[in-house]
């Protein structure tokens, strides 16, 4: 009989919160466990922010009809994972197959996560979702399977269950694929370059004034698509979500481009209901079932539109706070919204919103000094940081500690440097890739246990615009145009400890 020990620290290490339950590691039902698969329930208990789990004790030990424990997992309405068993439980009764889980004992083949929520008149929240994602592939990954070997119980079970509603399971399982393939869940970081797949992807106004989309595939090479839209101003950017890309870039008359795009599906094309309203390039981020994106208006004010899949409409509007100036940056943190940008007068400009509170703002004690684009990033589930480029020319980073509430930050070595920076998050590391004026590419780095270090990859010379960056599974990736406008590529190896270099070409504007 396999138990699975090792479950709080694998799901921990995906950034996870893990709350371990008594004996868990003893606490089992009888009868074989040889798990190879995952499998999502909800509960049907109505969980909230001030009740976050309300079936737990339930899971734990069972109900008249049903001997605990009924799952090894439950996750609350925050994403908190409850770790309740480590071996055999009571969640799945017979599977009548599905994909390739096989006719059989359910409770033999899979690991169960209930998702607390009722899935009447509630669905599971953004916070539920990425914590499912995360935990799903650190099992899978253990188990050495794909995305396919996470099921919905309506999927397997042969009693009529509708467990977990309200949610798209292909589009949930292709989150799985994608944060496997080391994309993350949708959540953090937006930007220029982004994973769909097994693919690298960048996205850039050419110089016939339309949008590029530049990826490579294991199978493919590097290929350069015309995807059209011209004529487009600006950066674009673009992130994946439940099997579709999206990508969002100004066009000339200051409208929102959106093109979104799955399979072997042509792109299509929408303006989101923004004509003559995008003063800013977009940043946004996926969002649950949502996608979402922000852009600074011709009022020079924060706007919203973001389009949940549910409903099938594109809601928004302006967030109160006041005018800034530049582009602003999105992510997410936990069930959180983040937004940053910047005054006209160096202040740092914070707008945030989670279920239950209206759009709120504040400046990070930030008052003055803000002298670029601010970039930033989620970081383990527990801070959220941004970076900036100061009106003395060096890096600034400020963060939010949430189990302290404290705010911390300072500035970061290695000189000056131009343009805007760009964060994110590299299993426990933090990047942060700049320009110098002269060319050079500029990295600084921090993972714990050292103080911030930088170097510059051997880019010297070749940089011609602001660089950006994403995270694979063992590999972080910075792109940046050159000089001739081509797109140069560069990656560290995390085994081999090289850093490589490639030319993807290109005719970047």
């Amino acid at each position: 009989m396999a138990s699975i020990y090792w479950l709080a620290d694998a799901i921990r290490a995906e950034g996870v919160t893990v709350v371990e339950h008594g004996d868990w590691h003893n606490r089992r039902a009888p009868g074989a466990f040889e798990p190879f698969g995952v499998l999502w329930h909800h509960t049907a208990a109505t969980s909230s922010a001030s009740n976050p789990h309300p079936a737990l004790n339930t899971v734990i030990h069972g109900r008249p009809d049903l001997a605990g424990p009924l799952s090894q997992a439950l996750v609350d309405y925050h994403g908190v994972f409850h770790i309740i068993s480590a071996g055999r439980c009571n969640h799945a009764g017979w599977s009548g197959g599905s994909g390739p889980i096989p006719v059989g004992d359910g409770n033999t083949m899979m690991v169960g996560w209930e998702i607390d929520y009722n899935g009447v008149n509630q669905q599971m929240t953004p916070a539920q979702y990425d914590a499912s994602i995360r935990a799903t592939a650190a099992v899978l990954r253990r188990f050495g399977r794909d995305a396919s070997y996470v099921r919905g119980h309506r999927e397997t079970s042969t009693g009529g269950k509708i467990d977990p509603s309200f949610v798209n399971l292909d589009s949930m399982r292709a989150d799985v694929a994608a944060y496997l393939a080391g994309g993350g869940t949708g959540n953090g970081v937006s930007g220029p370059a982004y994973l769909y797949k097994d693919e690298q992807h960048v996205v850039a106004v050419n110089t016939s004034g339309s949008l590029s989309n530049i990826y490579w595939g294991p199978d493919s090479g590097v290929v350069d698509s015309n995807w059209g839209g011209a004529p487009l101003e600006g950066r674009a950017m673009g992130y994946s979500q439940g099997g579709q890309q999206h990508i969002f870039a100004r066009s000339a008359d200051n409208t929102l481009r959106h093109w979104y795009q799955s399979g072997d599906h042509p792109a299509g094309l929408d303006d989101w209901d923004t004509a003559g309203r995008v003063a800013s390039n977009p940043t946004g981020f996926a969002y649950g079932t949502q996608q979402h994106v922000f852009f600074r208006n011709t009022d020079n004010l924060l706007e919203h539109r973001f389009y949940d899949s549910r409903t099938d409409s594109i809601e928004g509007g302006v967030w109160p706070g006041g005018a800034f100036v530049g582009s602003p940056s999105a992510f997410v943190h936990k069930d959180q919204q983040h937004i940053f940008g910047r005054t006209a007068d160096g202040a740092l400009k914070h707008w945030y919103w989670w279920p239950g509170i209206e759009p709120a703002t504040d400046n990070w004690g930030i008052t003055s000094g803000v002298a670029s684009d601010v970039t930033g990033f989620s970081y383990r589930n527990q801070q959220h940081h941004v970076f900036f480029r100061n009106t003395d020319g060096n890096l600034q980073h400020r963060f939010f500690d949430d189990r302290s509430g404290n705010l911390d930050g300072g500035v970061w070595g290695a000189g000056g440097f131009v343009g805007n920076p760009h964060a994110f998050v590299h299993g426990e590391e933090q990047h942060i890739f700049g320009r110098r004026e002269n060319g050079d590419l500029a990295h600084w780095y921090w993972r714990p246990g050292i103080d911030p270090s930088h170097d510059n990859w051997g880019a010297t010379g070749v940089v011609a615009g602001d660089p950006f960056g994403v995270s694979t599974g063992q590999q972080h990736h910075v792109f940046y145009r050159t000089d001739n406008g081509s797109l140069e590529h560069r990656f560290h190896d995390d085994p081999s400890r090289e850093v490589v270099t490639q030319n993807w070409g290109g005719s970047l504007a």
